[in-house]
């Protein structure tokens, strides 16, 4: 990432360049319109966190593990962007146990996003959602069982 001195997220322990990144990203994620455009902006929120696990304080804990359900919502249970924003409110007031081991890596990152034309830049974060679910395969299941318990 760039290297860079400025502002951090209080507890998803990006370095200040990859923070920089993604919140240059916030104007086009916000013109994302329709259920397509707000499951795309959820999909880079869900990402974004869910490749940021480095951290054990209990808010980035339920950080990762709630934004793996909505990954695993979208991508498997073809929930949309609309209606995971009203879930995920309720998917906040658990703790949740630090997932162990974390990917090694991800394949697609915030910097792909950031450097994508305007226009490739839904493509890719979808490729970005899909890669970093892939990524955190150890944690499917148990992931799937708390979504599914979630959605009782």
């Amino acid at each position: 990432m760039r290297d860079t001195t400025g502002p951090v997220h209080v507890y998803i322990h990006a370095s200040p360049g990859c923070w920089q990144l993604y919140s240059e990203l916030q104007d086009w994620k916000r013109s994302l319109i329709g259920d397509d455009g707000i499951t795309t902006a959820q999909h880079l929120v869900d990402a974004y966190a869910a490749q940021h696990a480095t951290n054990p304080d209990r808010r980035n804990r339920q950080s990762v593990t709630l934004h793996l359900m909505s990954l695993c919502a979208s991508l498997e249970f073809e929930i949309s962007g609309t209606k995971l924003r009203a879930m995920i409110g309720n998917w906040t007031h658990h703790d949740y146990h630090l997932l162990r081991p974390t990917p090694d890596g991800y394949p697609i990152t915030v910097r792909d996003v950031n450097d994508a034309t305007s226009g490739q830049r839904a493509a890719i974060v979808e490729e970005m959602a899909t890669s970093t679910w892939s990524a955190w395969s150890l944690h499917h299941e148990e992931i799937r069982t708390l979504l599914v318990q979630h959605l009782a």
